[in-house]
């Protein structure tokens, strides 16, 4: 599954990041970002093909080294998911040109910061593979 990941944060804003749709811009919020706060480094964005904030849309982290701006745009597999309770899943990709299929595949180093930034998981919540990442993503379109 390859979609078009938007940038919405990146480890050099220790504050949260904002999207205003209006303006296709960002504007910093009061509060310190989860990903700065966990020394996660990898961006996070969302699915443009699934809308954009503040609408519903799926979010995405994406694991890379690759330096990004806000706003810029990166093709990505989704390789798979963090589900959440509270249905705010976390999609997982790498970049389209990367030979992996599944979170499965990540290197150790790369899991161990994603459960760096999501330690704890209530019963029915935690990191999945492709395959449940693709159900998530098939049932927001069916929405």
């Amino acid at each position: 599954m390859i979609y078009t990941a938007k940038i919405e944060q990146t480890s050099a804003y220790q504050k949260r990041m904002k999207y205003i749709a209006e303006t296709d811009s960002f504007i910093q919020e009061d509060y310190d970002s989860l990903f700065y706060a966990r020394s996660f480094k990898q961006p996070y964005g969302w699915i443009k093909e699934s809308g954009n904030p503040p609408k519903k849309h799926l979010d995405v982290l994406i694991m890379t080294d690759k330096e990004y701006d806000l706003g810029d745009e990166e093709r990505v597999r989704i390789i798979g998911v963090f589900l959440r309770n509270d249905g705010d899943n976390k999609l997982v990709a790498v970049a389209e040109n990367r030979a992996i299929n599944d979170l499965s595949e990540l290197s150790e180093g790369e899991r161990e910061d994603l459960h760096r930034l999501h330690p704890r998981a209530d019963k029915g919540e935690g990191w999945f593979g492709r395959d449940a990442a693709e159900k998530v993503i098939k049932d927001f379109f069916q929405k």
